[in-house]
């Protein structure tokens, strides 16, 4: 039996994209349906705890939110745990990585701030680019700086929940994305790299979607096998990998991430001819 619902947003219950809305409304119904049945939803994301409140005022029933790749959990709008990246070995990745690999844009999200560019060698016109496309995305824009300064200061605050890198859009750069976050992996083991194609995403060890979404269940001491996980990213494997009896990846998704989920659906409210099956209602599941 299902009684949470974990899933991810951008591709996924924010699809298709509803700019003013933010999620659309067929998503919305079959959820206050599940959530007023007693299930329980958990948002699980990259994003930035500033952005939990900025969808509470999208969505009229309670949610959870496990958050920046799960280096934070929220319970009924209390912070239950944090992780943040080891200080000194930021300080000290920064500089390697950007002599190694000159990346286009050096990134991080930290406790109070959804996200930080670095200017100092970064190329100009990528963060301008990168800026107004954020300009462009209305409900969905999470405010961010470009200081060399308040970069550094967020990091010697000691709360950086995650650094990104964005590489390039080139598939030699894509490539050295990959090689980079093979390299961070085998070098350190106090944190951990992702590779998202031209983003890599560098978290403290254990920070995952999958590991936050099992934090979670155990401090509501459900059982793991009760949990249905969708998404549609890279990030999202390791959550079908660990759930996969209930695992959907979105039909849009990559087929390198869609073959790890157990089943694949087009859009996010088909769940709920999943959860609530019917004589006059055909199943979307697709194996």
């Amino acid at each position: 039996m299902v009684k949470v619902i974990a899933t991810d947003l951008d591709g996924t219950l924010f699809y298709p994209k509803r700019r003013i809305s933010m999620i659309a409304k067929k998503n919305k119904k079959f959820l206050y349906r599940f959530i007023d049945d007693g299930g329980k939803l958990a948002l699980v994301s990259s994003r930035s705890d500033n952005f939990r409140k900025k969808i509470a005022k999208h969505f009229d029933r309670p949610f959870d939110f496990i958050g920046a790749e799960g280096c934070f959990i929220t319970i009924d709008d209390q912070m239950k745990e944090e992780t943040f990246f080891p200080q000194d070995l930021l300080r000290e990745l920064i500089p390697y990585i950007r002599e190694k690999y000159a990346p286009w844009i050096f990134m991080l999200t930290s406790k109070n701030r959804p996200f930080v560019v670095a200017r100092s060698g970064v190329k100009r016109i990528v963060t301008a680019i990168y800026f107004l496309y954020m300009f462009f995305q209305g409900a969905y824009k999470e405010k961010g700086v470009r200081s060399d300064y308040v970069f550094f200061d967020e990091i010697n605050k000691g709360e950086v929940y995650k650094l990104m890198l964005f590489v390039g859009f080139t598939k030699k750069q894509k490539l050295m994305s990959k090689k980079l976050c093979e390299e961070i992996n085998a070098k350190y083991d106090s944190i951990e790299a992702h590779w998202l194609g031209e983003v890599a995403e560098i978290t403290p060890k254990g920070c995952t979607k999958a590991e936050g979404v099992a934090k979670y269940l155990d401090y509501l001491k459900i059982n793991h096998d009760n949990v249905l996980v969708v998404g549609d990213g890279g990030n999202d494997v390791p959550m079908f990998d660990r759930f996969h009896e209930h695992s959907y990846a979105m039909s849009h998704a990559h087929l390198s991430v869609k073959s790890h989920a157990s089943a694949t659906i087009k859009h996010f409210h088909d769940l709920e001819d999943e959860l609530y099956p019917s004589v006059d209602r055909k199943s979307s599941k697709k194996n």
